[in-house]
């Protein structure tokens, strides 16, 4: 349905607000938004109309005298979506409908391929063909990639300081795709996702951290990913914590990533299980390559003294770094995404960490923390949830 541009422009921010703080009525809309309740109205009237939004019923959360208010909610299965997320470890595909419900999903280890086949665009294109023509029946919309850095437009290609990532191009995929295809950081990706899908319907300020090979964060403000267009800020991995420290592969010394993200500690484990006869690492895996974050909690579990020495260090700086987060960023909630902190001890040890390296506390208001359930898919899911906003 063709809208003026000033009402298209509505329509976005009525949608997105009633994703973002729904089930609400036409009322709160236009409260929030300052947009006329008569506005309000003949677009609510309009998305009914498409099917893709719905009255819930009236708000039984109010006791006050006369007519109650209607509850608008976003309609499920008005839309599909493909999420794509490429990691240095796996490729994840899913298929969502427009508020998040996946339907489809499928997740490729890289050592599942056979020695002949390495991850290049070639291989990708052929994958998210095949996984395209699995959904045809649902008609997808729209397709979203959510990268292991930053999507370079200008070159189709991925910003970042990981060799792994050099030649892989995006240039063949778009030409030979002709569904439309979006394109945004991992992480910005899984934070639109939790603001649109996530249980918090709250349209607050927050912070997502994710912790994999390396470290970033993005901070949702009023709605927006904040500072979107300069790829530096969100590089919270590479804030200096100690200027003496290890030499990162960024050129500078002591990172915070050296001391908390997952390749640093596994590859200090390593040392570890080369270096220290008595370990656990040596019962729980035949060779150091075998090591992982699960091989690591399951020593921690076990008083591994070299593991939690590790581990519990790893702790404390990703803590002060939170803490230095909060300090500069108007946020009422901090999600954690990592594999370390699925464990509850860890996660319970970050939190008094956290606590204990509190300063200022008067001047602190509360900041809910909220670990996010590390699954392989979240990315890929994290790029329906681009779609979606891209798509309004």
């Amino acid at each position: 349905m063709y809208l003026p541009k000033k009402q298209g422009i509505q329509k976005k921010r009525i949608l997105d607000k009633i994703y973002a703080t729904g089930p609400i009525s036409r009322i709160d809309l236009s409260k929030k938004l300052a947009i006329t309740p008569a506005t309000i109205s003949e677009i609510a009237t309009n998305l009914i109309l498409e099917k893709h939004i719905h009255e819930l019923g009236e708000d039984e959360t109010t006791n006050k005298p006369g007519r109650k208010k209607i509850l608008l909610t976003i309609s499920p299965d008005y839309s599909y979506y493909i999420g794509v997320e490429l990691s240095e470890k796996f490729l994840s595909f899913c298929l969502s409908d427009n508020i998040g419900t996946i339907i489809k999903e499928k997740i490729i280890s890289y050592d599942s391929w056979n020695n002949n086949k390495t991850l290049n665009d070639s291989l990708f294109s052929e994958e998210l063909t095949q996984f395209i023509t699995q959904c045809e029946d649902y008609h997808p919309s729209a397709i979203g990639i959510a990268v292991p850095g930053h999507y370079d437009s200008l070159n189709e290609s991925i910003k970042t300081n990981n060799p792994f990532w050099t030649n892989f191009s995006f240039t063949h995929i778009k030409e030979s795709i002709k569904i439309p295809i979006f394109l945004k950081n991992n992480v910005k990706c899984m934070a639109i996702a939790e603001r649109l899908f996530g249980e918090d319907k709250q349209d607050q300020n927050f912070i997502f951290l994710h912790v994999r090979r390396g470290m970033f964060n993005t901070y949702m403000y009023n709605g927006e990913i904040y500072a979107d267009k300069n790829h530096l800020i969100g590089e919270i991995g590479h804030t200096v914590v100690n200027p003496s420290g290890e030499l990162c592969e960024c050129g500078k010394r002591g990172c915070l990533q050296t001391y908390t993200s997952e390749s640093w500690i596994i590859n200090k484990a390593k040392l570890l299980y080369e270096n220290t006869p008595h370990t656990f690492l040596k019962q729980l895996v035949s060779k150091k390559e075998q090591l992982s974050i699960d091989t690591l909690i399951k020593a921690y579990r076990l008083g591994d003294e070299g593991v939690i020495t590790l581990i519990n260090q790893a702790i404390l700086y990703f803590s002060i770094a939170i803490n230095n987060l909060l300090m500069m960023m108007d946020s009422e909630i901090v999600y954690i995404h990592s594999e370390l902190f699925s464990d509850p001890e860890l996660a319970s040890y970050l939190n008094q960490s956290i606590e204990d390296n509190t300063s200022l506390v008067d001047l602190q208001n509360p900041t809910k923390r909220i670990f996010k359930p590390y699954r392989p898919i979240n990315g890929a899911l994290g790029a329906c949830g681009l779609c979606v906003y891209e798509t309004f």
